[in-house]
């Protein structure tokens, strides 16, 4: 009898034993799995991070991209001489001579509505020069305009000349001042009255480069 109970009581040793081993090798599995669901989580999250780091910048080149595209215009120019140069472009029928003076320039040729008619448009040409100090993609804020040439067909110009009659201001002002008048074709010139003080010498010289408006 003695020694059938001692038997039971080493089973139970054994089995204790068992359980505890199990217990333990869970734990190690346990604490694995842990380790690697932490490491994975933090995998991802820097993998999101760079994606959405690829994707802002992707965003802000396609931004950037957008705010540096050229106007829908016909023609866009710059130059830039130390000497007098002549402009003599094929899309238009006048040639201008352009004082080295002014320094660094561009100019763009479009169509705009007639101020008499709104069923036909007008051809014109834009100078601009730009602003010192001013950093900026976008073109009307970095560039000032300093004159502008504006082409009317002699049946436009009549009509215009009736409006300017009947104290129109709006139509009279927005046409200018008359430069070169023919049979069929009427030239016509403005300059901003709102000139910045840091290119104020080169809006002076709007009138130099009207007086070398010649016809082709």
């Amino acid at each position: 009898m003695p020694g059938r109970t001692k038997t039971k009581s080493k089973k139970t040793i054994v089995k204790k034993a068992k359980i505890g081993s199990v217990s333990r090798k869970n734990h190690r599995k346990d604490m694995r799995f842990k380790v690697s669901l932490v490491i994975l989580i933090g995998m991802l999250t820097f993998s999101a991070l760079l994606l959405l780091l690829s994707l802002n910048n992707s965003s802000a080149m396609k931004a950037e991209m957008g705010t540096t595209a050229t106007p829908p215009l016909r023609n866009v120019s710059g130059i830039q001489k130390s000497s007098s140069q002549m402009l003599n472009d094929s899309a238009l029928d006048f040639k201008l001579t352009v004082p080295a003076e002014l320094g660094q320039w561009v100019y763009k040729i479009g169509e705009v509505k007639s101020l008499t008619d709104d069923s036909l448009s007008d051809q014109y040409f834009r100078m601009f020069v730009p602003l010192s100090g001013v950093k900026s993609n976008n073109f009307d804020e970095q560039n000032k305009d300093i004159l502008t040439i504006r082409k009317f067909s002699a049946d436009e110009w009549s009509a215009v000349e009736k409006s300017c009659r009947k104290n129109k201001s709006d139509i009279c002002d927005a046409a200018g001042t008359l430069i070169v008048k023919s049979d069929k074709e009427v030239y016509t010139y403005t300059k901003p009255v709102d000139c910045p003080k840091s290119i104020e010498a080169k809006c002076n010289l709007t009138d130099k480069i009207i007086e070398s408006f010649n016809l082709k």
